[in-house]
């Protein structure tokens, strides 16, 4: 039992000693021993076994004349990398980074409307291995892929469950595919979840509770309790595109429609949007390609009978569902993104004036910071979680099992 008291302690040790290097930066052994309250001797210790298997690196003395100079100690940031990959419903986000989130590549690519899920697949694929090869990174440096899936999927059985507008992503178990295609660890979320903790870590870190809402090809909200992203049961909190509201409600349309495509998002997401506006030109007979939503941002901005159909057939029941989760999760903030935004911040006056009305207190809502980047920095900063996780409980053993290609635990 004393045996084994040691030895644990001692890999506890040096999780603690590498999450101390990574969350403070370099350290001497005299101040990592203080921070953690362990004697000296223990620390250079594991320090040097650490730096003997290249965990950590040992830097130059600090200088000044005073005294004995100590030596800084350094995470090896760079001794692995890991893949940030971000599949949404309008295009695809890679990043490369090292052990701590530092970008050495990040790019967003978007997808022709008429590509399949295994168009995607393939793509994603290449464009994976030409960023590699562009970076001049080797596969076998890649320690993980922290991967955001397009459409909804089931915690219990890793497989995608809805897919509104590209139906061939249903069933589709797409942890189990990117394990097999490169052999490594995969960590995933679908993409609303990894967009909300990218906005909440870049944007509003200081946020305890925050409600994020995307509203493109369907609509999806990610929710923040205590600091925390949310999930639920199977995964599916902030699935807001089935909440049964409209401003005018058919109850058969409701029991009875193809729940792939859920009721609220049905009624206004920027697909709806869409439709409204083209009937619009369609009727004046005007000659307007609307397929990339930027038209129609600038038609809002500058064509006042489209702004006002957009607000009267879509703003209102946009509010209803906004105000449903601000009344039941009573959050500090709403974050607004997706191709949405392109209508301005009038669009978002008007709303947030029209939520206000339904609702016994306000809440501050606002549209994104960080926009097409909010989901791979939420890629990133899973990976992240992920990594210190792991290292603080039992380091060596994580780094063996990425070197050996084990796969770990890895429901992150």
């Amino acid at each position: 039992m004393r045996k084994y008291n040691q030895q644990y302690l001692k890999v506890r040790n040096k999780g603690q000693i590498l999450k101390l290097l990574i969350d403070k930066g370099p350290m001497s052994r005299a101040a990592i021993a203080k921070e953690l309250g362990v004697v000296r001797s223990t620390v250079s210790e594991n320090v040097n076994e650490l730096i003997e298997i290249n965990y950590i690196i040992e830097g130059k003395k600090v200088s000044g004349n005073i005294g004995k100079r100590p030596t800084l100690i350094y995470f090896n940031k760079n001794l692995f990398y890991f893949i940030a990959v971000v599949i949404s419903p309008n295009g695809i986000g890679i990043a490369l980074s090292n052990l701590l989130g530092e970008i050495k590549y990040e790019g967003f690519i978007e997808y022709p409307e008429n590509f399949t899920a295994k168009n995607i697949l393939n793509y994603t694929i290449k464009r994976i291995r030409q960023v590699l090869s562009e970076n001049e990174i080797d596969f076998s440096s890649i320690a993980f892929i922290s991967l955001g899936s397009p459409e909804t999927f089931s915690k219990k059985t890793g497989k995608i469950r809805w897919a509104p507008y590209i139906k061939d992503w249903v069933g589709i178990d797409l942890k189990s595919f990117f394990e097999h295609e490169f052999k490594v660890n995969v960590i995933i979320k679908d993409h609303v979840k990894l967009e909300t903790l990218g906005e909440q870590w870049k944007s509003f870190n200081n946020i305890q509770n925050m409600i994020y809402l995307v509203i493109t090809k369907g609509i999806g909200a990610g929710v923040v309790i205590d600091g925390k992203i949310r999930e639920g049961y199977n995964g599916y909190l902030g699935e807001i595109a089935f909440l049964p509201l409209a401003e005018t409600i058919d109850y058969d349309e409701i029991v009875n429609r193809d729940k792939n495509l859920g009721y609220f998002e049905s009624q206004c997401d920027i697909i709806k949007i869409r439709s409204i506006v083209d009937d619009y030109l369609k009727q004046k007979q005007i000659n307007i390609n609307t397929s990339d939503f930027k038209v129609i941002g600038k038609l809002y901005k500058t064509n006042s009978e489209v702004k006002e159909l957009i607000n009267n057939k879509i703003i209102k029941t946009m509010s209803l569902g906004i105000a449903a989760m601000i009344i039941v999760l009573d959050p500090e903030l709403v974050v607004i993104n997706g191709e949405i935004v392109e209508l301005s911040d009038d669009f978002l006056e008007i709303l947030k004036q029209e939520v206000y009305k339904l609702i016994p207190f306000k809440r501050t809502i606002v549209f994104s910071k960080l926009l097409k980047k909010s989901g791979l920095y939420g890629a990133i900063k899973n990976g992240l979680n992920w990594i210190e996780e792991n290292i603080v409980n039992n380091p060596e053993l994580f780094f063996k099992n990425i070197k050996n290609r084990n796969f770990l635990a890895s429901n992150f």
